[in-house]
């Protein structure tokens, strides 16, 4: 089999809650966090800059009112972290308290420009849909604003139409939570114009993608015993496929430690072409396998 250099496999040094939102707390965390640096004489940031003093007084309103179900700290979270991602490329990787990001002088503006963005709709003669007369309900909303910008980037009738669409895949054998991340998987694959084969069947990996010879499998959680069937459906994909590449992913909920011991197969060389990685970096992982895989087959 021919040797490629293997895509780092995750960023699992950075922070979890930098990387995506799980529950408000990570919100709450990530803007604690924050603050606690702008509060410093000594950060990247000057102390009595208006933009500096605006940021921290929201978050400290925050604070005041509470994190839970607070759409404004979600969509302030979502834009932090979108700048975090920016610094990640520029960087290749960042700390907070060394390095900066271009605060707004205006807050609430960017707050609105963020729910202007994660509820677009591609469909330029559809009506003006209001989020919020489809889900009065406050919790379900700031749900529905996470899904609408991870699975279709903000595509607001995209997603309604999703809805409909998965209740014909309940019909079908995976968890819910599987199909979730095998359509994440697909989408992201979609937008790099890369041929996906779906393999529902014993012995192969959820998803094979020829052009790049990847076969993805989707894991959401991690015991002992399916350590074994793991290894024999990646194991089997690699005799069958012929593959250079195989990834793992998991959820970003997965906890550290489960996620460890998924690693551990990888460390331990069982498949020397694996990388086992969070949902959250596949997409970094495949612009550097397709970079990496173009460059050798030029």
């Amino acid at each position: 089999m021919q040797s490629f250099r293997k895509p780092k496999a995750s960023t699992i040094g950075t922070p979890i809650y930098h990387r995506k939102r799980r529950t408000w707390k990570d919100d709450e965390s990530l803007l604690k966090e924050l603050k606690d640096v702008l509060k410093k004489i000594d950060s990247p940031y000057d102390y009595f800059d208006k933009k500096v003093k605006n940021l921290r007084e929201k978050i400290d309103g925050f604070e005041s009112t509470g994190f839970e179900e607070n759409i404004e700290v979600f969509l302030l979270a979502m834009w932090i972290r979108e700048k975090l991602s920016e610094l990640t490329i520029k960087q290749g990787s960042y700390n907070l308290q060394v390095h900066n990001i271009e605060l707004p002088d205006d807050i609430d503006e960017v707050i609105r420009l963020e729910e202007s963005k994660a509820t677009r709709s591609s469909n330029k003669t559809s009506p003006n849909i209001s989020l919020s007369e489809l889900f009065p309900n406050h919790k379900l909303r700031a749900f529905a604003l996470e899904r609408v910008q991870m699975l279709h980037r903000g595509d607001l009738i995209a997603y309604l139409s999703s809805l409909v669409a998965k209740e014909r895949s309940s019909l079908m054998s995976c968890s819910a939570s599987i199909m979730d991340m095998i359509n994440i998987c697909e989408h992201k694959l979609d937008l790099r114009k890369l041929e996906v084969c779906k393999r529902f069947c014993v012995g192969e990996t959820d998803l094979w993608i020829p052009e790049i010879s990847l076969g993805v499998e989707v894991r959401d959680s991690w015991n002992e015993s399916e350590e074994i069937e793991i290894i024999r459906t990646l194991s089997d994909t690699n005799f069958r496929k012929r593959s250079l590449h195989l990834c793992l992913v998991t959820p970003d909920d997965l906890s550290d430690n489960k996620f460890r011991k998924l690693r551990d197969i990888e460390k331990r060389n069982v498949i020397e072409n694996l990388s086992v990685i969070r949902i959250g970096d596949f997409s970094p992982y495949l612009d550097e396998l397709i970079k990496t895989y173009r460059k050798i087959t030029d």
